[in-house]
């Protein structure tokens, strides 16, 4: 029969019916439907997105019971949805449950045959509907079904505006790598619709073609027939493994089965692990290590002293100290610290520079039965009264040249090299203390949330089984030379001390300083002949920079730690570098490192799997456990965990939180606020932070402790900061508003209460901080700071010579600064030790000066006319040495010819 209508006149109906107050109202929906969009969806993938979309695809099949389809469209009837509204829902709370985020837009089909003459008409009517759902709240399953069922009858309601003419109208950022407003697609066919295709004499049978792309990131597929749910989830293969597919579709259905059980349950508690997977993540956490009887950290010592006596224990600036001596001399210490009533549970502060009498003063008080607690004399005075105060040492350990650097003390203050003459006249024999492992061996003080530092107790076990374990992992020998440089307020620094000690290896002691400067590092590593030594990865990036890194062919093993490690940091070192690799992860809670990563080779770099007696889990919000690949809150548990938080019994409540997974997870668990996902291997893969912590150049900050130093100044009324990936390197920004608030003093104040580390690099000023809209500061919005020359007290001045412009234009470029006056601090700017060295290191490629300039020199002259002076007064000096050198040199030679003369005539007179 004669069509009534041909596809064009439905095109011309749709292009005239688009027009004036109906093309306003369908606009005006999808609007504020779309409007004020979220993030794109961060599903968790395999590998990083390519810059643009390949389009290439894969796809993996499910079959879902009748029995389970039975009760879905039970569920759907009750709550007057159809199935696809009930099984959108339940697909929106997959990406949910693996997302993390409320927000969530997600793609599908509509057909588009709603008149009865279009019903027959051969053409394209299907349009894209975008379903944005809001899960927050808590919701329920049942309640998820009735927010899907509204946003699905408003979106049937407005479908008649083609896709092209919403993305052209709300013009959304643009991303070749995406689809614009949505990444996921969702359909639903009803299969037993299908008229069966029959022929006379012939039998015929779908073929399923390879397939091979993919239009969305991923496509949940579904039929329904009689014999149950057909699923099908179709995957970018640029991004998704098969079996990370597979492990996502065992997920959804694990998702459907209790969602259609119990539809009461709100969907951050319904279960998705499944049995297989339960297992899988409990042989990861079996970690068990017999260690024998926990003991003291000393006693492991005292045992290392008695079997090498006499070998090198520790080197420092050309010094040399055997076993026996460091022995004797920690337990003189000991003897002379109980004389002044320090024993268990007792704290002494130990405040010195990297000397042999910091590893003495370290032994001196674990023999003696206290804590130490790490007080670093680079810190502003304001921080160590603090750190001094709330520990309530009753020692103060230090060195006669820092006394004058310390607030008076009520602790009693004992200077090692200038009171050593009485110290030594106690007895070299070992103290025997009634103490067990469970009593503390070093405060450790953390950055805090609240402003204030916290102290972070750790137990000698906990210390004892990390130890132990490293012996195990990476043993050490008598050969080897390890190399001490992480300052002492850092937990890194322990294992450094201890790993050699307790294995008859040699401690090797850094010059004060050298951790700042790769140059001098690389060096005394080569002239020391290093074995081992750790760094922070920023400082690793320029360590294998430097040329001699190559001569330190004694080096064998570098670990890592600190901060996130990248593949092509990894793939530069083992250009440059021939040695092992580990990657080191750990929070100060948790005794140094709870787990570590052999680099093998493989792109994909982790943080390993748990050390011996830690276990570790990955939940949700809910504190249930993830799937494999899934993000989540990393929690640690064991032997390694600290005792809790010293004088904040209310903190150690809420960051050490009961184990709900049975007693083979021990009593604790330990709340790291780190974001991580298992990979299938059983490796932890390192994802960032759920709050304000960050990592900056190895250094553990709460962005929060520097907000409220910056809100106690009276011209601040708000003050955020954020950490900013530049360069591969992280550079804290605070954003300010106030009255009268100004750069340079914001920094000048915080300089006298916080370290270095903390200081921010730039300060934007503002009218207002971006709110979200209920009421929180939107970091995401926070503008990038722009680097021109911030606001300082001297005024600018231009350079004026070619050293001057040459050494500008190189702050210019690491600094990141657009101007930089030749009176301008280089601190002030947000320069910091390692960018220091970068500039060094192009100093002296662009051959800048004649002579070489050194990190000690810069730090002394940090302004560019103060350096250059400085450097040119050097070269005066060096040229008038030379000139006075030569005119000795000639002088010499004139009067030894002058001899020889006078030898020649004596002969002829004789």
């Amino acid at each position: 029969a004669e069509l009534p209508v041909q596809y064009a006149d439905y095109g011309a109906w749709q292009r005239d019916w688009l027009q004036g107050e109906v093309l306003a109202e369908q606009v005006a929906y999808w609007r504020g439907q779309l409007g004020g969009q979220p993030a794109a969806l961060q599903l968790p993938t395999d590998r990083p997105r390519p810059a643009v979309q390949t389009f290439k695809g894969a796809k993996e099949v499910v079959r879902l019971p009748a029995s389970l389809a039975d009760s879905l469209k039970a569920l759907s009837r009750q709550e007057g949805s159809t199935l696809f509204m009930t099984l959108l829902a339940a697909f929106k709370a997959l990406l949910y449950r693996y997302t993390g985020q409320e927000d969530i837009l997600v793609g599908t089909p509509v057909a588009g045959r709603d008149r009865v003459e279009v019903e027959k008409l051969i053409g394209f009517f299907v349009n894209t509907l975008v379903m944005r759902t809001d899960l927050s709240g808590g919701v329920t399953f049942r309640e998820l079904v009735g927010r899907m069922r509204e946003v699905a009858l408003g979106a049937y309601t407005h479908h008649d505006l083609p896709f092209e003419v919403v993305v052209e109208e709300l013009q959304p950022e643009r991303d070749l790598s995406r689809n614009p407003f949505f990444q996921v697609w969702f359909l639903l066919q009803n299969a037993s619709q299908h008229v069966s295709f029959e022929l006379p004499g012939l039998a015929l049978t779908p073929l399923g073609g390879e397939f091979q792309s993919s239009q969305f990131d991923l496509t949940c597929n579904l039929a329904d027939s009689p014999a149950g749910l057909h699923c099908s989830f179709e995957y970018n293969s640029d991004l998704f493994d098969a079996g990370t597919v597979r492990r996502m579709l065992g997920h959804f259905r694990s998702l459907l089965e209790h969602a259609a059980a119990d539809p009461d349950r709100p969907l951050r508690s319904i279960p998705l692990v499944t049995q297989e997977e339960q297992s899988l993540l409990a042989s990861w956490n079996d970690t068990r290590a017999d260690y024998g009887q926990a003991e003291c950290l000393h006693t492991l010592f005292e045992r290392q002293a008695a079997r090498t006596p006499d070998a090198v224990a520790v080197t420092f600036n050309g010094t040399e100290l055997k076993y026996r001596e460091l022995e004797a001399r920690a337990n003189q210490l000991a003897r002379h610290l109980r004389t002044l009533g320090v024993g268990p549970e007792a704290r002494a502060g130990v405040c010195m520079q990297r000397s042999i009498e910091m590893v003495v003063a370290l032994l001196g008080v674990l023999k003696a039965g206290a804590a130490y607690v790490p007080l670093d004399p680079e810190y502003p005075r304001e921080r160590l009264d603090f750190m001094l105060e709330d520990s309530q040492v009753s020692v103060l350990l230090t060195q006669q040249a820092l006394l004058d650097t310390l607030s008076p003390q009520t602790a009693r203050v004992v200077a090692l090299d200038s009171d050593w003459h009485v110290i030594s006249e106690q007895s070299g024999d070992a103290l025997r203390l009634e103490m067990s492992a469970e009593h503390p061996a070093y405060v450790i003080y953390t950055s805090g949330s609240t402003g204030r530092p916290k102290g972070v107790v750790i137990t000698h076990r906990a210390i004892s089984n990390h130890m132990l374990w490293m012996s195990d992992e990476m043993p050490l020998d008598a050969e080897d030379r390890v190399l001490q440089k992480t300052p002492l307020s850092f937990d890194a620094s322990v294992w450094e001390f201890y790993a050699p000690l307790l294995c008859g290896a040699q401690l090797v002691m850094a010059p004060p300083g050298a951790h700042r400067d790769s140059a001098a590092l690389v060096r005394h590593m080569r002239e020391e002949s290093v074995t081992v030594v750790q760094v922070v990865p920023s400082m690793l990036r320029l360590l294998v920079e430097e040329e001699e890194i190559a001569e330190c062919e004694s080096l064998r093993r570098v670990c890592v730690g600190g901060e996130a490690l990248s593949a092509e940091l990894v793939k530069r070192f083992r250009e440059r570098v021939d040695a092992e690799l580990y990657n080191l992860y750990g929070p100060t809670e948790a005794t140094i490192d709870a787990s570590s990563w052999r680099a093998d080779g493989t792109e994909r770099v982790t943080i390993g799997r748990p050390v011996s007696n830690v276990r570790m889990y990955v939940v949700d919000e809910s504190l249930n456990p993830v799937p494999v690949g899934v993000a989540g809150e990393l929690l640690i548990g064991g032997d390694g965990l600290a005792r809790g938080y010293l004088n904040r019994p209310g903190l150690t409540a809420e960051k050490f939180t009961p184990n709900p997974f049975g007693e083979v997870g021990g009593g604790r668990l330990y709340r790291t606020g780190d974001l991580v996902r298992y990979l299938a291997g059983g490796e932890l893969e390192y994802l960032g932070r759920i709050d304000h912590q960050v990592k900056v150049r190895g250094f553990r900050i709460e962005l929060g402790e520097i907000e409220s130093a910056l809100e106690a100044d009276e011209r601040v009324r708000q003050a955020v900061v954020v950490a900013r990936q530049e360069g591969g390197e992280s550079r804290l920004v605070a954003y300010v508003v106030g009255e009268g608030a100004a750069a340079n003093g914001l920094r000048a104040r915080l300089k006298k209460e916080l370290p270095e580390y903390m200081t921010p690099s730039a300060f934007v000023l503002m009218d207002e901080l971006p709110l979200t809209p209920n009421g929180k500061v939107d970091r995401r919005a926070l503008p990038e700071p722009e680097y021109l020359r911030p606001e300082l007290e001297e005024a600018y001045v231009a350079p004026s010579n070619a050293p001057e412009k040459r050494l500008a234009a190189i702050w210019q470029q690491v600094l990141g600064v657009e101007e930089v006056g030749v009176e301008d601090n280089f601190f002030d700017l947000g320069g910091h030790s390692l960018l220091m060295v970068q500039v060094l290191g192009k100093v002296k490629l662009e051959r800048v000066f004649e002579q070489e300039l050194s990190m000690i020199e810069m730090f002394q002259y940090p302004t560019i006319s103060a350096l250059v002076g400085y450097m040119e007064r050097a070269r005066e000096e060096q040229l008038s040495r030379a000139k006075i050198n030569e005119r000795a040199e000639k002088q010499k030679l004139a009067a030894s010819r002058q001899r020889q003369a006078m030898k020649q005539r004596s002969r002829r007179d004789v």
